[in-house]
């Protein structure tokens, strides 16, 4: 289970809180919502302190997209690799 809320605190930055468990169910619900603000030519700012778990997939999806966002406050048991 995921849970997203999105906030504009920043002019033309979308800040995107993650809470919640980031797997092969919840990946399309967040890539959604980075597309959508993506789309609409907004810096996005992904929050990640609320991560209780991620899977292999979740990992490489953040892997993926963080060259288009950035990504704040990712938990110490989370690994990304910068490559």
């Amino acid at each position: 289970m995921i849970y997203i809320k999105e906030a504009n605190l920043k002019k033309n930055i979308t800040t995107i809180e993650v809470d919640g468990i980031l797997d092969d169910e919840s990946i399309p619900v967040l890539k959604r919502v980075c597309e959508h603000h993506l789309a609409s030519g907004k810096s996005i700012e992904i929050e990640l302190s609320g991560i209780i778990h991620i899977t292999r997939e979740g990992r490489r999806y953040l892997q993926k997209i963080q060259g288009e966002v950035s990504i704040a406050h990712l938990p110490d048991f989370v690994k990304v690799d910068n490559t």
